[in-house]
């Protein structure tokens, strides 16, 4: 199994987002020069839109392709191995579910943040997380955060739900788990 180093904030929520809004500002600026060559057609305009346009696009288009690689790679993943040192995020609420973690050493720390951060959930060594965001197609519902250095395997969203159907007990472990998790966060915001 191959470890890598969680990149989880940095590409898939907002900072991801950024990266492509950055992108599409670069071809707009790329955009910019090639029109400006075309209503002032000088030697300077024709030099910005031949040399310095054409560096521009091919770095957005770099940025694009390395975003949307790392995010279906990290959907199909199979049993990639990532450690989290003490307090790192792991993912937050609202965030994309687009794989679940499988806790092979340490502890992880279930978070809800309504006002103030409270912990409603310690997760130890053997347990899994982040099932519901795939089971429902919806977002994160809480916030994971290591409690101590945590070793994680990942498995992608498309293999995660080829395992359910094709694998009976894990199936009816991760449902009773997901209902059990279900019931217990109905239960909180009850209160």
């Amino acid at each position: 199994m191959k470890t890598i180093k969680p990149t989880r904030g940095k590409l898939d929520g907002s900072d991801g987002a950024r990266l492509v809004i950055g992108a599409q500002i670069l071809v707009l600026l790329a955009l910019g020069m090639g029109l400006n060559f075309l209503l002032d057609p000088t030697g300077g305009t024709l030099f910005v839109a031949a040399a310095i346009a054409p560096g521009l696009v091919a770095i957005a288009v770099l940025l694009t392709a390395g975003v949307a690689i790392y995010r279906f790679r990290r959907a199909h993943s199979l049993f990639a191995v990532e450690v989290y040192q003490p307090g790192q995020i792991i993912f937050r609420k609202g965030e994309p579910g687009d794989c679940a973690y499988f806790i092979k050493r340490g502890e992880v720390e279930v978070l809800q943040d309504d006002g103030r951060e409270t912990v409603i959930a310690t997760l130890p060594e053997g347990q899994y997380f982040g099932e519901m965001a795939l089971l429902s197609d919806t977002v994160r519902n809480a916030t994971v955060r290591a409690r101590t250095e945590t070793t994680i395997e990942l498995v992608g969203k498309e293999n995660f739900l080829s395992l359910l159907n094709a694998v009976r007990s894990a199936r009816e472990d991760i449902m009773t788990t997901a209902q059990k998790r279900s019931m217990k966060q109905a239960a909180g915001r009850g209160s």
